[in-house]
C-alpha cells in the first residue's frame, strides 16, 4: 500500500483559517523556580499535542511529540494489543485489553493547571499511572459530562457488568470516581448526560444473547448512583449508541431507542427502521457530537442522518450518500462538530457540513485503496487544531489532514507498525469529545 501525496481538495474550507493553539512561551509562573514578578501572567505552550501508538513488535505504548516527529516515551505494555483513547480533558491515555480485564492509563504530560490568578501549561515527561481497573472485559469507553465511563460486560460465570466512571481531576490523583454493579451481564454500554447515568439492562432470563433489550437512569449522587427508572420502550438486540446536542441514540434490532435530553423526565421515543434499509441489516452503530443535533447511524455500508425532531416521518432518516460501490472503513465528528468524515474503502476522505443540511464538502485522496490483506485504517482527532491523524491499514505511517482547508499537511514514517491511535495533549476551550467509543 502506497500514501499518496497531498491531492487537491474538491470542496471549500469551513473557516478562513486553521485555529491554532496560542502561540509562545511566557515566563514561568510562582513555583519553585518563579518569581512573584510574573505571578499573574498566563504560561502557553504552543504545540500540537502528543500522539499515543501501540507498538506491536515492541508490545510498548509509544507516546510521539507531533512538533518533533520524535517518540518520547515507550512504555511496556504485555498482554493483547489495547484500544487506545483520550481521556475526557485530552490529559491521559486510556488503554483497555479486554481479554485481559485489564484498563490502564498514561499520563501524556501535557496538562493545564489554574493557579487561582492564572493558568499554567506544562510539558513533562510521560508516565504510566498506578492505577488500573481490573473488572471483565472492559468494552465500550464513552465520554460525556467531562466524565470517562468505562463498560465492562462481565460474564455470566464470574462477574455481572459493572459502570466505572472517573474524570482528569480523580486519574491525577490515582482515583476514579464511581462504579455500579449491574444485575446481570451483558454486552452493553453507558452514557453520561446532565449528570445522569444512561445504562442498557439485560434480564438475566433471557437466554441465547448478550444483548440489553431496555435502557435505565439513574443520577450521580457524589460518589454513588441512585437508581431512577428502567424505561418501558424496548429496544431489541441493543447495540451502538452515542450522544449529540438533544438527544441519546441506542441502536435496536427493530429502529432506534431516542432519549430527549431537553425534555423534563428525559422521555424516550421509538423510531422504526428506515423503509430503505437493505434486507437482513440493522443500524448497530451510531455516532454523535454535543455541537450537532443529528445523529448518524451506520448499517452495514449504509449511512443515515437521523433527525428524531422532524416534522414529518419522512424527514426522520436521510440517506448519506458515499458513491457508488464505496464502503465506509472509519467515520466520525471532528471536534466540534464542523465536520462529518467518511473514510471510504477507495482511500478517500468524504467530508459533509452538518450545518449546513449535510452539503458535502468534498473528498480528499489520503490514501491507496487498501488491499485485501491490510487492516482497517485508526483515526484520532486533535482538540487542539482541525486536524486529523489517519494511522494506515499497514500501520507504518501517520497521515496529518487539514479539515478545515481539507488538505493532507504531511506523512510522519513511524518506524514500526502500530496499532490504535489517540491525540492527547493540551486541547482548545470547549472542546467535547465524540460520544461515542468503542473497542468492540
Amino acid at each position: 500500500m502506497h500514501v499518496k501525496k497531498s491531492a487537491p481538495f474538491t470542496g471549500i474550507p469551513l473557516k478562513s483559517s486553521v485555529l491554532l493553539a496560542s502561540a509562545m512561551f511566557l515566563a514561568a509562573c510562582g513555583g519553585s523556580s518563579g518569581s512573584s514578578d510574573d505571578a499573574h501572567t498566563d504560561t502557553d505552550i504552543d504545540t500540537a499535542g502528543r500522539l499515543a501508538l501501540f507498538d506491536t513488535g515492541a508490545s510498548q505504548l509509544k507516546i510521539l511529540d507531533l512538533d518533533s516527529s520524535d517518540v518520547l516515551s515507550s512504555i511496556a505494555m504485555s498482554g493483547e494489543v489495547p484500544a487506545l483513547y483520550a481521556s475526557p480533558g485530552n490529559r491521559y491515555v486510556v488503554a483497555t485489553q479486554r481479554g485481559d480485564n485489564l484498563v490502564s492509563f498514561v499520563d501524556s504530560g501535557l496538562y493545564t493547571e489554574d493557579h487561582g490568578d492564572h493558568m499554567h501549561d506544562y510539558a513533562e515527561t510521560p508516565s504510566q499511572l498506578s492505577l488500573t481497573l481490573n473488572d471483565h472485559k472492559p468494552t465500550h469507553f464513552t465520554v460525556g459530562d467531562s466524565y470517562g465511563i468505562v463498560f465492562f460486560d462481565g460474564d455470566d460465570a464470574a462477574a455481572s457488568s459493572r459502570v466505572t466512571v472517573f474524570t482528569d481531576e480523580t486519574l491525577g490523583s490515582n482515583s476514579t470516581l464511581a462504579s455500579l454493579d449491574l444485575e446481570s451481564s451483558m454486552h452493553g454500554v453507558a452514557m453520561m448526560a446532565d449528570g445522569h447515568l444512561f445504562v442498557t439492562y439485560r434480564d438475566s432470563s433471557i437466554a441465547g444473547t448478550t444483548l440489553p433489550t431496555m435502557v435505565e437512569r439513574y443520577h450521580l449522587d457524589g460518589s454513588n448512583f441512585e437508581f431512577e427508572e428502567r424505561y418501558t420502550d424496548t429496544c431489541s438486540a441493543l447495540h451502538g449508541s452515542a450522544m449529540g446536542a438533544h438527544s441519546i441514540g441506542f441502536g435496536c434490532g427493530d429502529g432506534v431507542l431516542i432519549i430527549d435530553l431537553h425534555e423534563a423526565g428525559y422521555p424516550t421515543i421509538k423510531l422504526t427502521n428506515p423503509e430503505n434499509l437493505a434486507e437482513g441489516s440493522r443500524i448497530a452503530t451510531l455516532l454523535g457530537n454535543h455541537d450537532v443535533e443529528e445523529l448518524v447511524a451506520l448499517a452495514g455500508d449504509q449511512m443515515f442522518v437521523i433527525d428524531a425532531e422532524a416534522e414529518s416521518e419522512s424527514g426522520v432518516y436521510t440517506d448519506l450518500d458515499l458513491g457508488t460501490g464505496v464502503a465506509p472503513l472509519a467515520q466520525g465528528f471532528t471536534t466540534h462538530g464542523e465536520v462529518f468524515y467518511v473514510l471510504g474503502d477507495d482511500g478517500g476522505l468524504r467530508l459533509f457540513a452538518p450545518s449546513s443540511d449535510w452539503a458535502p464538502l468534498g473528498t480528499v485522496q489520503v490514501m491507496d485503496a487498501p488491499g485485501e490483506d491490510d487492516g482497517s485504517p485508526s483515526i484520532a482527532l486533535s482538540s487542539a487544531q482541525d486536524r486529523m491523524f489517519v494511522l494506515t491499514p499497514d500501520g507504518q505511517s501517520v497521515i496529518e489532514v487539514d479539515t478545515d482547508h481539507g488538505e493532507t499537511v504531511r506523512t510522519i514514517d513511524l518506524g514500526f507498525s502500530a496499532s490504535g491511535i489517540a491525540w492527547v495533549g493540551l486541547a482548545e476551550a470547549g472542546h467535547d469529545h465524540d460520544d461515542e467509543e468503542h473497542s468492540h
